[in-house]
């Protein structure tokens, strides 16, 4: 009978104990869940074909357009006609980007016109278009540092000036698949213009901005003898004429900044009109195998060496914040 009470009273001992670390633990449970439902509380959601129904005090809507007039994570889904977001707020501000499309017919997409600093945060896997109007000076305006960093894809078409206009600031590339058709320059940046990683192609009709020496990645800058016209193929290719990259120009252009993960120190060609039966998204080919195409000559040369962060071809009267770029 002993033995039988002993084992009894460890076994409501040991049960005791349990109940205890069981509501021990029960606040930290709480803890954990109530963190994460703050998480996703400061991400202010917006659906771009539902604009009118947005009712956070951080954003408001007026004639189609969207006024973020707080800082924070903004996540943006949809589509959107004739509006633009305007980023009116002094503190930091980040646009997840989705899967959006915004053509506008008259001006910019998306103007910062008082954040110190943006990020514009590119969903996994996510196509991003967006596409301005005849009175716009740039697709992306903003008077902070620019980030444009994630795991997706953004196309530009500046249909009357620039693609992304920064002024008095930097602008920040990570990761991203870039491609940007202008009808005048790809990047105008008047602070430090870094591409650090991700796929990068600027296609413009005007004025070249060479990225800052602190790059992490390599940049060809090309300014052609001739304007290209529209849905001309081309293909880059290394010193074992391996393609590096196949992609079309939507648009006539005649500069192009082109920096890849995988532009080393060499030497490489530029072929166009070849020919490729893959699938394209937003202007580049994926796993093309090409066929055909013409060496590209600039001038007396139909090679081009990488020894540099960005190495230009064609004459420098376009060139933008030279100088500045060769005292860094």
């Amino acid at each position: 009978m002993k033995l039988i009470r002993n084992i009894l009273l460890i076994i409501i001992i040991i049960l005791i104990i349990i109940f205890l670390v069981l509501i021990g633990l029960k606040p930290v449970i709480l803890e954990m869940n109530d963190s994460k439902d703050i998480e996703e509380e400061q991400i202010t959601y917006i659906d771009l074909g539902v604009i009118s129904k947005i009712s956070s005090d951080k954003a408001k809507v007026s004639d189609n357009n969207i006024y973020i007039n707080s800082g924070g994570t903004y996540e943006l889904t949809g589509i959107l006609h004739n509006g633009t977001i305007y980023i009116d707020t002094n503190e930091e501000v980040t646009l997840n980007l989705n899967g959006i499309t915004i053509v506008n017919e008259n001006t910019s997409i998306i103007d910062n016109r008082k954040s110190p600093k943006v990020i514009i945060n590119l969903e996994k896997k996510s196509n991003n278009i967006l596409s301005d109007g005849t009175n716009s000076l740039s697709v992306i305006k903003s008077i902070g540092n620019l980030f444009l960093e994630g795991e997706g894809s953004l196309l530009l078409y500046a249909n009357n000036g620039n693609g992304i206009t920064v002024n008095n600031s930097d602008l920040i590339i990570n990761d991203i698949n870039l491609y940007i058709i202008a009808q005048k320059d790809a990047f105008n940046v008047s602070g430090d213009f870094l591409i650090n990683s991700g796929i990068v192609l600027g296609l413009g009709n005007d004025e070249m901005q060479p990225p800052s020496n602190l790059s992490k990645q390599n940049t060809l800058l090309f300014n052609f003898s001739s304007t290209f016209k529209e849905n001309t193929t081309f293909s880059l290719v290394n010193s074992q004429n391996k393609s590096l990259i196949n992609f079309v120009n939507l648009r006539d252009f005649k500069t192009l900044t082109l920096s890849l993960p995988n532009l080393d120190m060499g030497r490489y060609r530029l072929l166009k009109d070849i020919s490729c039966d893959a699938r394209i998204n937003n202007g580049v080919y994926k796993e093309c195998e090409t066929s055909g195409g013409e060496i590209v000559n600039i001038g007396i040369t139909n090679s081009y060496v990488i020894n540099a962060k960005w190495n230009w071809y064609g004459p420098m009267d376009i060139i933008i914040n030279y100088v500045e770029e060769i005292e860094i």
